[in-house]
């Protein structure tokens, strides 16, 4: 087995050009002290442990990817969670303005009630009043009405009363008129008989 030019064994030949900074470092590290390791003994030292250690670091270069891949995931999580909890404060702020809003109209909604409320119970009550003054205007319309009735049955019964007064008068004047012109013309006609 040759360690030339610097290449380690490898299943495929395009992952030592994707293998991380760090793990190619190491790569270049131990790929030094095997070179030390076979001039100074032989290849034969390193043959069994050459295949292990090339699995050990294309194990932990795949390892290290993903976890370069976890870590962009995590800031990508991170990202998001910020952007939520940003939206969440946002339509929690907007909420909260919402219910006070709300709570505010309820309010209004409620005293609006209230003064809705006592207006009618003012004009139910005026209602009333109203109707109890035409009752009694009714009533006293009704009564002032029967008064007149009686009233003008009074004036046409003392209508009635003088036009047989001044008829019974005018009979009783007629009739002094007549014994006063009888007595005088008995007396002028007496007085000559004398």
């Amino acid at each position: 087995m040759e360690l030339e030019d610097g290449v380690v064994y490898q299943d495929d030949p395009g992952t030592s050009a994707m293998m991380s900074e760090r793990v190619s470092g190491l790569a270049s590290s131990i790929y030094r002290e095997f070179e030390r390791l076979i001039g100074k003994y032989d290849e034969d030292v390193v043959k069994e442990l050459m295949p292990l250690v090339v699995a050990v670091l294309e194990n932990l270069d795949s390892v290290f990817a993903e976890n370069q891949e976890h870590e962009v995931e995590l800031e990508l999580l991170k990202e998001d969670n910020e952007q939520l909890i940003t939206q969440y404060e946002r339509e929690k702020a907007l909420r909260k303005h919402a219910e006070e809003k709300f709570i505010e109209f309820e309010d209004t909604h409620e005293q609006e009630k209230k003064d809705l409320q006592n207006l009618v119970d003012r004009m139910e009550s005026h209602s009333r009043q109203l109707e109890l003054k035409i009752k009694n205007y009714s009533d006293q319309i009704s009564r002032l009405e029967e008064n007149e009735l009686v009233l003008k049955k009074e004036c046409n019964t003392l209508h009635q009363r003088r036009s047989e007064m001044i008829h019974n008068y005018m009979e009783h004047m007629e009739r002094i008129k007549m014994q006063q012109i009888s007595e005088t013309s008995e007396s002028t006609t007496g007085g000559r008989v004398r």
